[in-house]
């Protein structure tokens, strides 16, 4: 069986591009930590854009493109 996790973090960075970049290096970081060694886990990805707004998101009601 397959299944996707997907998980949602919102960050407040001060500073720009250069300080959300290494906030993105850390995250690919902790990833790779996690999924070491695991063989269930077949592909991953990150990806960090800029967010507008205030209010959280509800992953729940997110649709996601099956291409």
């Amino acid at each position: 069986m397959k299944v996707r996790a997907i998980c949602l973090l919102d960050y407040d960075v001060e500073g720009g591009f250069k300080e959300a970049a290494e906030e993105e290096a850390k995250l690919e970081s902790a990833i790779k930590n996690l999924i070491s060694g695991n063989k269930r886990v077949v592909h991953y990805q990150i990806e960090m854009r800029e967010r507008r707004g205030n209010a959280a998101p509800d992953i729940s009601k997110m649709k996601f493109r099956s291409n």
